[in-house]
């Protein structure tokens, strides 16, 4: 007499071989249990799975089995989680309908299964496939997840109301998730409701801690510059809301307007860029493979032709700047192609965001100046930038064989250069059309521990701002300069944007605020006008103060600065000695002026001298001060301050 063996045996022993790898035991154990159970939907599945694993011809033996499976037990997921699997594995066009028809087959059944929406990207999604996949999810009934699923599913077909009809449902279920609010402030931005979208966007970010499908960052991720990228990777929950603050702070194209301008210009883009330039093919080899993305080199005469012959002579120069990869492309030989594009990840940013070449570096730069196109190659180019150099970004239908998406194709090293760094940075279309000049100093403020910053700048009308390390905000002044601001000592992030008739000028710059109240003989920075008033105070010189630091020769030039910590002698008066060197670039001797000081004691010496015109000609100096405290034999030196008289 034969024993039965359980069934949940049966299925614990092939999942055991077929972890280990033994595929030939796995499928013994199955056929014959198979053999006198031919219905057990559990078995097929487990068999199919380990077809799948067979080598070359096994898949379509899978399909066959899992095909049965589905039949007998039909509202199982499993036999098309598999099938999605398969199809995943076969890759091409052929591999993207099995998964397609797989994906469907999971979500109509369980839209919570598994890892299945992880492979969601991996197919091509238009409009109509978008809105009935979100159709099919509506027979789950009330479930917040799936719910939220539905609206990113409308929102992304541009079917704005319905996607707005199911968060406001989810709304009143009281589920609290960024991602309701982050979907309806997209829905809105890209209609172009920018007052709405944005409170809704500052209201997703204050809740961005519970953002369950990371909507927040997917919204942007395409935009993301590489230490952003694996910064977001090993961040916490608690740390999104600052990260995300911080990632548009950074890009704030116009301090001198609220809010900021490049959140709604982004969402603008994302709408226009995947009605133009979704990635059409996620499925090709080339996303997958190296070895593809080296042959497709191949490609490089009919795209040189392209260039050479229907675009005329090499447009653009160099930007300035160095790569994440830059150490990659000075190793690039002298054929350049595709293949010398590094990309970053196991499958490539098109595949990783959805879109083609043209796609991704639309949505970091916009709209191009230029945009020439070669339906005959298959090649266009875009030109941005005419009137600052520019640079010139080339893409190819060459992502399957001649054909296919069109991907980033440069021709030449510039090109390279500046494709790469292109797809690490991002800029607003509120580009800068002038050169700002300005200057920063520092002196003790009126609370101890706090310095004044003064930013000195020309131009009708202004706005400075510091950012702390973090990238928050921790002032802003706008107006006519100076600007003045009150800030603790450390690093910060310095912004300026200024507007000069129809011209705006843009300065993002490190600064250190020292501090000044330590103790010790310290110095503030010099400030310098043209006057003969021996008297001028602070104010007075900051005002007059040009920001380009350039003066008319042949005038008496003021010069202030402040002394902090100076000792002082029994009787009650600080001695000390100053010395102003003037460096000239034209490498003449320096011109150094030496004065000796005997003043009542104070925390806060002003030193003031008038240099009359015959003291130091026309030129470009370099200006330093150097202090000696007499009472008890200290010295220092201020930072260097370049000017020019002319």
């Amino acid at each position: 007499m034969l024993l039965q063996v359980p069934q949940a045996d049966v299925y614990a022993r092939a999942e055991t071989l077929l972890d280990a790898g033994d595929l030939k035991a796995a499928r013994g154990v199955l056929e014959d249990h198979l053999s006198d159970n031919r219905n057990d939907p559990e078995a097929l599945i487990l068999l199919g799975r380990v077809f799948f694993q067979w080598p070359v011809v096994g898949r379509w033996r899978a399909l066959e089995l899992l095909r049965e499976a589905s039949h007998l037990q039909p509202d199982d997921p499993a036999p098309f989680y598999w099938k999605m699997r398969i199809g995943k594995f076969l890759g091409s066009a052929d591999g993207e309908a099995l998964m397609r028809s797989g994906i469907i087959g999971v979500l109509e059944r369980d839209p919570r299964y598994r890892d299945v929406w992880s492979y969601w990207p991996e197919i091509f999604r238009n409009d109509g496939f978008l809105e009935s996949v979100a159709e099919l999810l509506a027979a789950h009934g009330d479930d917040p997840g799936v719910l939220l699923r539905r609206a990113q599913l409308l929102t992304e077909a541009r079917a704005y109301d319905r996607a707005a009809a199911v968060l406001v449902a989810l709304e009143a279920t009281g589920w609290q998730d960024a991602g309701l609010w982050a979907l309806r402030a997209q829905g809105a931005l890209e209609q172009g409701d920018t007052l709405r979208g944005l409170a809704w966007y500052d209201r997703a970010l204050g809740m961005a801690d519970a953002d369950s499908m990371e909507v927040l960052w997917h919204q942007v991720a395409p935009i993301a510059w590489p230490d952003e990228d694996s910064t977001y990777t090993a961040l916490a929950p608690e740390g999104r809301e600052a990260f995300l603050r911080a990632f548009w702070a950074k890009r704030e194209p116009d301090l001198l307007t609220s809010p900021n301008e490049r959140i709604a210009e982004h969402f603008t883009r994302l709408r226009y860029a995947r009605d133009k330039y979704r990635l059409l093919h996620p499925q090709a080899r080339f996303h997958y493979s190296a070895e593809r993305r080296t042959l497709v080199g191949s490609e490089a005469a009919r795209v040189l032709r392209a260039v050479q012959f229907e675009f005329g002579l090499p447009w653009g120069g160099l930007m300035p700047g160095r790569s994440r990869f830059e150490d990659d492309i000075q190793r690039a030989g002298l054929g350049i192609d595709v293949g010398d594009l590094p990309e970053p990840d196991s499958v490539t940013r098109y595949r990783k965001y959805g879109f083609d070449g043209r796609g991704l570096i639309y949505l970091r730069f916009g709209r191009p100046e230029r945009q020439l196109v070669s339906h005959r190659y298959g090649v266009e180019a875009w030109d941005f930038g005419a009137g600052q150099g520019g640079a010139r970004v080339v893409f190819a239908r060459a992502s399957s064989g001649g054909g296919g998406d069109m991907i980033v194709y440069p021709t030449n090293r510039l090109e390279l250069h500046n494709s790469t760094l292109m797809l690490e940075r991002d800029a607003s279309s509120l580009t800068p059309t002038m050169d700002l000049y300005a200057w920063v100093a520092f002196f003790r403020g009126s609370e101890p521990g706090r310095q004044l910053v003064y930013v000195g700048v020309d131009a009708d009308n202004s706005a400075t701002a510091a950012w702390d390390s973090d990238w928050r905000e921790v002032q802003r002044v706008t107006g006519r300069g100076p600007h003045t601001m009150s800030l603790p000592d450390g690093p910060y992030v310095l912004g300026i944007d200024a507007v000069e008739g129809t011209d705006r000028g843009r300065v993002r710059a490190d600064i250190d605020v020292p501090h000044l109240w330590r103790g010790r003989l310290a110095l503030s920075s010099l400030l310098l006008a043209s006057s003969a008033d021996t008297g001028l105070g602070r104010e007075e010189i900051a005002r007059r103060m040009p920001g380009d630091k350039v003066f008319p020769a042949g005038t008496p030039l003021a010069l202030y600065a402040e002394i902090y910590g100076l000792s002082r002698d029994r009787a009650g008066t600080s001695r000390y000695q100053v010395q102003y060197t003037f460096e000239s670039e034209n490498g003449t001797e320096p011109i150094s002026l030496w004065f000796d000081r005997v003043v009542r004691s104070d925390p806060v010496i002003r030193e003031r001298i008038t240099l009359q015109p015959e003291q130091i000609g026309p030129g470009r100096y370099r200006l330093r001060l150097t202090v000696v405290d007499r009472v008890r034999h200290r010295i220092t030196d201020s930072t260097v301050v370049p000017f020019e008289l002319r």
